[in-house]
């Protein structure tokens, strides 16, 4: 009886190892999570002392130097036209021409009663001179012989023959929608597009009246066009008014665009240098933090941040100078990522582009 209940013993114990043996091993050793440290990523960039440069900023739209509209002061039918899109026509080219017959009749009409109104107002002033001596109503006898009216009606039919042809008056471009055909009418007035001088534009800048009194004519300006293309021009002139609702004047800028880069109607950037300022530190503005009321900012020792109180000796939108004993030129400042952090924190450090 003895041997049958040793049996089950001796192969339970084995059993009972296994299993403690194989959950130790199983089992992974956690560290205390007290024991960990995690840094955060701050960005940092270089301080120096280079000048902070003052600049007018502002957005302006590209005007032509020269501009007429193609408008007929007569209306008639089309003998010959360059109204087409793009066309570039040299001084005196013909932009538009009329058929001029029933514009030359007219003309020769109108002086055909001039030289007979003309004739019968110098036989009544001989006729006059005679009877009476000097005569001193010379307007009264034009307007009775007709002659006042007919010189009137001449002219006008000379002018209206000239309105028969449109021609460019500087080189230029033609800019157009409208589809015109040998042969069509078109009426007095009609708007049928623009000639433009883009050789060189014009472009008009806001500028708040707390700025304008900074610029002048002669001034350099920088512009930047929509599709990131630099350019350079000058201010030609400054607005004497400032417009109320706005509280701006204007700053108009002479641009040469031979290149033909610049449309007519495009929006561009500008800004103009008006002075410079220096100091110990020139550092970028995205350096400064306000706490408590007070501007402050990040400076990197050794993989840990310090906290230094700062005064702004001027700044503008992209940089700060500032003059402290304990910032130098080369030394190190966070610029992103800083927002919560901590005096004497360590962190890890990133460098910006």
């Amino acid at each position: 009886m003895k041997r049958l209940y040793q049996l089950p013993i001796l192969i339970v114990l084995p059993l009972l190892l296994l299993v403690s043996c194989k959950s130790k091993k199983e089992t992974p050793e956690t560290p205390e999570l007290e024991s960990i440290e995690i840094l955060p990523e701050v960005v940092f960039d270089i301080v120096d002392d280079e000048p902070l440069r003052f600049y007018v900023e502002s957005r302006g739209v590209v005007e032509p130097d020269q501009k007429i509209l193609i408008t007929p002061r007569i209306g008639g039918f089309v003998e010959t036209h360059n109204v087409v899109e793009g066309r570039l026509l040299k001084k005196g080219d013909i932009i538009l021409q009329f058929d001029q017959k029933e514009w030359k009749f007219r003309k020769d009409d109108a002086y055909n009663k001039y030289l007979k109104a003309k004739n019968k107002y110098e036989t009544e002033l001989r006729l006059r001179s005679e009877l009476n001596g000097d005569t001193k109503q010379n307007e009264l006898m034009k307007i009775n012989t007709g002659l006042a009216e007919a010189e009137l009606n001449y002219e006008r039919a000379k002018l209206d023959y000239s309105y028969t042809s449109i021609k460019a008056p500087f080189d230029g471009y033609i800019s157009t929608k409208e589809v015109i055909s040998k042969g069509a009418y078109v009426g007095a007035g009609r708007e049928l597009g623009s000639f433009v001088n883009t050789n060189k534009v014009k472009i008009r800048f806001d500028v708040l009246e707390k700025e304008i009194a900074e610029l002048k004519a002669g001034m350099a300006v920088e512009l930047t066009g929509p599709s990131g293309n630099n350019f350079s021009g000058t201010i030609v002139a400054i607005s004497p008014e400032i417009n109320q609702e706005s509280k701006t004047g204007q700053a108009i800028v002479e641009v040469d665009n031979s290149s033909r880069e610049l449309k007519t109607g495009m929006t561009v950037e500008g800004r103009i240098f008006v002075r410079d300022a220096t100091s110990k530190i020139r550092m970028p503005r995205e350096s400064l933090l306000s706490r408590d009321g007070r501007t402050l900012v990040f400076k990197l020792n050794s993989g840990e941040v310090e906290w230094i109180y700062v005064t702004p000796v001027e700044m503008n939108t992209e940089w700060v100078l500032i003059d402290h004993e304990d910032i130098n030129p080369g030394d190190t400042l966070a610029v992103d990522k800083h927002f919560s952090i901590s005096h004497q924190q360590k962190v890890i450090p990133l460098m910006a582009n």
